[in-house]
C-alpha cells in the first residue's frame, strides 16, 4: 500500500492553525483546500485587475512596539490599489483614514489585506510585510506578498457602493474621534445594529491575517462594557484566524457602519470557545473579544452602501440550539446554492440552523410543501453527495439530484427551485458508507480495501465517501478502486475532481466505464479492475438490475457476499 505523509500534505499551514483544524477535525479537508494557497498574485488569473477595481479594502496590522493588531478600513477611488508586480501592492496613502497605520508602520511590518468586492461576493487574502515609500509627493504604502489565497465567499452581506455625489474625497480628514477603553451604550447599540465585522489577527514569526465574519444584525453580542463575542459559522476550515490565536491572543476587531460612515475600531485579546454550547445559532465555536482599547470615529468616509441582500447561508439569530439531537426533526433548510452539472444533474445546496452529525454516504429525507401537481406535502430521499467537514457535523447538505421522466419533485427542483427555498429535514440515515467510528475513540475508519461500484447518479454515496476519506485524512488506512459506469461520456459528473484525486494519491484507482462505446461492465473486466477480491469491502449504487448484476459477479470472482453492500432508500 502506498502511504501518504501527511506532514507534507499540511506544510503550507502553521502549527496554530493546524492545532486549530485538529481541534475542528477539519485538517484533511484543509490540506485539500491547501492547494488553492499561493505565495505571490496571479496575474492571468486578473489579480491586479481586480485590486485596482475596489474603492474599498481592509488591511490588519501590528504594532510590534506594543504587540498591538488594528484592523483599518481603507475608503478610496479606483485605482488606490495596485499591484506593481505579483509579489508587491501599493497602497495610496488616500485611502488610509488620519492617524491610523502609518504612525506605526514601518518597513517590515507584518500585513494582511483583505480585498473585498461586496456586490459579488469576492474576496482576496493577502498576507506579507510593508515597505514604506515616501516618495515623489504621495506616500504609498506597500506591501510585500507573501501568501495569497481565495477566501470563502459564503457570509458575505452584498452591498453596492454609494459615491458622494459633489466628488468630495473618500476620507473625512476632520472626522470627530475619540479614544476610550469601554462601550458606551451607544457604541453597544452600534454594535447590535452590524451585520458584518472585521477580525485581525497575528503569529510571531508567520504573519498577520486580516479576515471577515458577516451574519444577521445581532450575530455580534455585548457581553459587558469591555467584551463582544460572536458564533464562529462554518466555514472552509482552514482556521486562519483561529490557528494565529492559538498562538498570540492579541487581535484586533473594526466595525463599519455601512450606512453612517461611521466606525469603531478596537485592539484586544481574543478567546476561541471550542466548547461552545451552541446557544448561538447553533455554532460549535465562540470567539470572546476583550477590548484593550477602541477609537470610535464618526463619519470617517464620504462612502456609503446600499444593502443588496444578507447572505443566504447566515443563520437566524436565536436562542440555544442544541446539536446532535435526534429528536430534534424536522428541522428547516433553506436553499443557498444551485451547481448545474450536467444537462440531467444539478447539485442542489441547503444550510440548517444547527450543527448535524452524519457519515458520508448516508441519505437524508426532505419533505417539500404545496408543489404543483403534487400532495400537500411531498417527501423525498436524496443521498447526501459531500462530506461533512468534519466528524463532529456540519450545517451544509449537498443533494446531486438527476432530472427523470414524470419526477414530480426532480423535475419542480431543476426548473422552478430558487435560492431561498425553505423546506423541511426530516432526518439523515443510512448504512451505505464504509466510514466508521471507533466505538472508543470515536475517529473515524476505514476498511483497508475498498471497491465503490457505481452507475449513473448513483456514483453520489462513493463520491461522498471518497470526498470524506480525503477530508477525514484517511489515505493511507485504505487502497480504493472506484469504477463508475455511465451511458454517455456527457453525462459524467466531478470527473476532474475524480482525476486529480486518483494522480494525487497513489493507492485510490478510478476508471469510468461508457457503456454506449464500451458496452456493459462484465465479470471479466471486473477480474482484471479489482485486485485482492476476497479482501475487499464493496459498495455499489445503481439501477437495481445493476446492483444485482454487479453482486453476483463480484461473487463469482471471490469477494465475500457479507462484504457487498447495496443502497436501498427506504427511511
Amino acid at each position: 500500500m502506498s502511504t501518504i505523509d501527511k506532514s507534507k500534505r499540511s506544510t503550507s499551514y502553521h502549527p496554530g492553525e493546524l492545532a486549530a483544524q485538529d481541534k475542528a477535525g477539519t485538517r484533511g479537508a484543509a490540506a485539500e483546500l491547501a492547494v488553492g494557497k499561493r505565495n505571490s498574485l496571479n496575474f492571468s488569473a486578473n489579480h491586479n485587475a481586480f485590486l485596482a477595481a475596489q474603492a474599498f479594502a481592509i488591511i490588519s496590522s501590528v504594532d510590534l512596539k506594543s504587540g498591538c493588531v488594528w484592523v483599518t478600513p481603507l475608503f478610496g477611488k479606483e485605482g488606490d490599489i495596485t499591484a506593481a508586480s505579483e509579489d508587491k501592492i501599493a497602497i495610496s496613502a488616500n485611502c488610509i483614514p488620519e492617524n491610523d497605520i502609518l504612525n506605526f508602520i514601518d518597513s517590515d511590518t507584518p500585513l494582511s489585506l483583505l480585498a473585498i468586492d461586496l456586490t459579488r461576493r469576492i474576496r482576496h487574502r493577502i498576507n506579507g510585510f510593508s515597505l514604506v515609500s515616501n516618495q515623489n509627493t504621495e506616500p504609498k504604502l506597500h506591501l510585500k506578498v507573501k501568501e495569497y489565497s481565495p477566501n470563502c465567499p459564503k457570509y458575505i452581506n452584498r452591498r453596492e457602493i454609494v459615491y458622494n455625489a459633489n466628488n468630495t474625497n473618500p476620507i473625512n480628514r476632520n472626522a470627530k474621534r475619540e479614544e476610550s477603553t469601554i462601550l458606551t451604550k451607544a457604541d453597544q447599540e452600534f454594535i447590535q445594529s452590524i451585520d458584518t465585522l472585521w477580525i485581525g489577527s497575528y503569529a510571531p514569526d508567520v504573519g498577520a491575517d486580516c479576515n471577515h465574519r458577516g451574519g444577521k444584525p445581532g450575530f455580534i453580542r455585548v457581553t459587558s462594557p469591555s467584551t463582544i463575542e460572536w458564533p464562529e459559522y462554518r466555514g472552509n476550515g482552514m482556521f486562519f484566524t483561529s490557528g494565529n490565536l492559538e498562538l498570540y491572543d492579541k487581535a484586533g476587531v473594526t466595525l463599519v457602519n455601512f450606512e453612517t460612515g461611521s466606525m469603531i475600531q478596537m485592539t484586544g485579546r481574543a478567546v476561541v470557545d471550542w466548547e461552545h454550547d451552541g446557544r448561538y445559532e447553533g455554532a460549535s465555536r465562540a470567539i470572546t473579544f476583550h477590548i484593550e482599547q477602541l477609537i470610535r470615529t464618526e463619519n470617517v468616509t464620504n462612502h456609503r452602501w446600499k444593502r443588496l441582500d444578507y447572505s443566504p447561508y447566515n443563520p437566524a439569530i436565536k436562542g440555544i440550539e442544541y446539536l446532535n439531537n435526534e429528536d430534534e426533526y424536522p428541522v428547516n433548510a433553506t436553499l443557498v446554492k444551485i451547481v448545474k452539472e450536467t444537462e440531467a444533474v444539478k447539485t442542489f445546496r441547503f444550510v440548517v440552523s444547527r450543527r448535524i452529525a452524519f457519515l458520508p454516504g448516508q441519505y437524508a429525507t426532505f419533505e417539500f410543501k404545496n408543489i404543483p401537481g403534487g400532495s400537500v406535502s411531498e417527501v423525498r430521499t436524496w443521498t447526501l453527495s459531500e462530506t461533512p467537514n468534519s466528524v463532529s457535523g456540519d450545517n451544509t447538505l449537498d443533494i446531486t439530484v438527476k432530472r427523470v421522466s414524470k419526477g414530480l419533485v426532480t423535475n419542480w427542483l431543476h426548473d422552478h427551485a430558487e435560492l431561498g427555498l425553505e423546506v423541511k429535514l426530516n432526518g439523515i440515515q443510512g448504512d451505505m458508507t464504509a466510514i466508521q467510528l471507533d466505538k472508543k475513540t470515536q475517529a473515524p475508519v476505514v476498511p483497508k480495501h475498498l471497491l465503490l461500484l457505481s452507475a449513473g447518479i448513483g456514483i453520489t454515496p462513493n463520491l461522498a465517501m471518497v470526498r470524506g476519506i480525503g477530508a477525514f485524512l484517511l489515505e493511507d488506512q485504505t487502497n480504493i478502486t472506484m469504477i463508475h459506469v455511465e451511458r454517455y461520456e456527457k453525462d459524467l459528473i466531478n470527473q476532474q475532481e475524480l482525476l486529480r484525486r486518483s494522480s494525487n494519491y497513489p493507492s485510490f484507482n478510478y476508471t469510468n466505464i461508457i457503456s454506449s462505446k464500451q458496452g456493459r461492465l462484465s465479470k471479466e473486466q471486473l477480474q482484471t479492475l479489482v485486485p485482492n477480491a476476497k479482501f475487499q469491502q464493496v459498495y455499489i449504487c445503481g439501477p437495481t438490475l445493476f446492483m444485482s448484476e454487479m453482486t453476483d459477479y463480484l461473487v463469482s470472482i471471490g469477494v465475500p457476499a457479507a462484504n457487498i453492500f447495496t443502497e436501498s432508500f427506504e427511511f
